[in-house]
């Protein structure tokens, strides 16, 4: 008779009792945690503004060349998105000889941040983790971790300065042993000299989160080795590496889905409009001139079509990233 009872009961009356008593524990997780939470509220707010807000700018990639025309003659964004019409041909015609020439430096120059600058962050905790002294490696840590704090700009400026043949030390240098040949950021030295900037400022910065895995290792493997006659170079590869894949492999990731971005502050301070050549032109820079560049090149449109484009590539390049180094590395994101 109770079993018959049981079976009269709706099905989705024990979905209802679990649904409410986990809205119930998670209000009061909230309410006993309502102080941490107000550590969220600026990056949640940052967040909003900064990345939701602009998704509306996505319509923009779906729209006719009419919505240019109208927001040239000083229409208001509502009323040139009212008076043009919907279609996909922007996507069309954006890949042209422009984009195909920003996108092969972008992936190159993030070919060569990949072969030299991630594997450097990796060598320099590495050997910080090799000194005997914990305090002193420490101290060179932070030291070779200020860079990153200081803006585009000031690396530039002080960059330029140094190369510069008449005031700078290694200009000086440079031009005796070139026999007075000025050294230039715009001609074929532009891609290694944007990422000798990037390691510079970057690679230190960078090695925290190897060195802090580094030093979660287990020194008794270390001592193990040792006592099996492994040199450092084994060690590193055998034991170091391995240990910290799961690091490296997060790191590698994220480094996969912004491979067709080199940042456009340092490009920006480091290009020179007067003297600009195809070397230079990544597509951080073509959709920026696009967007808020001078002249009737200006196209909405298309700046939001190529965002829209760059945006699905690095999610594409995010997840095929992820399954390399799960197949590979055996670690991944998910």
């Amino acid at each position: 008779m109770e079993q018959n009872e049981e079976l009269l009961v709706p099905k989705n009356t024990e979905k209802k009792k679990r649904r409410r008593k986990y809205w119930e524990t998670q209000r009061l997780n909230l309410k006993r945690n309502k102080s941490i939470l107000w550590f969220i509220v600026p990056a949640a707010l940052f967040t909003i503004v900064f990345s939701y807000i602009p998704m509306f700018g996505v319509l923009f990639a779906f729209k006719d060349p009419a919505f240019d025309s109208a927001m040239r003659r000083g229409a208001d964004i509502i009323g040139a998105l009212k008076y043009s019409n919907w279609t996909l041909e922007t996507f069309k015609s954006i890949f042209n000889d422009s984009f195909w020439l920003s996108l092969k430096n972008s992936v190159l120059i993030n070919l060569i941040k990949l072969v030299f600058v991630f594997p450097l962050s990796i060598l320099i905790a590495i050997q910080l983790s090799e000194m005997k002294n914990q305090k002193l490696s420490k101290l060179i840590l932070i030291i070779i971790c200020i860079p990153n704090f200081l803006s585009w700009t000031v690396v530039i400026k002080a960059w330029t300065s140094f190369f510069d043949p008449d005031i700078g030390f290694l200009g000086k240098l440079l031009s005796k042993a070139t026999n007075g040949e000025i050294i230039s950021y715009y001609e074929a030295s532009f891609k290694p000299l944007f990422v000798f900037y990037s390691a510079w400022k970057g690679a230190g910065w960078g090695s925290i989160l190897y060195y802090a895995a580094i030093m979660s290792i287990d020194k008794s493997y270390y001592e193990s080795a040792t006592i099996e006659g492994a040199n450092k170079i084994q060690k590193a590869f055998y034991l170091t590496i391995p240990a910290i894949g799961g690091t490296i492999a997060l790191m590698l990731v994220m480094m996969f889905s912004g491979f067709t971005g080199v940042g456009l502050e340092q490009l920006k301070l480091m290009l020179d409009p007067t003297n600009y050549i195809e070397s230079q032109q990544t597509l951080d820079y073509y959709i920026y001139e696009l967007s808020i560049g001078q002249g009737a090149g200006v196209s909405y449109v298309q700046a939001a079509a190529l965002g829209v484009f760059n945006g699905l590539v690095g999610l594409l390049l995010l997840l095929g990233g992820n399954a390399l180094t799960t197949k590979t590395l055996k670690r991944g994101l998910w």
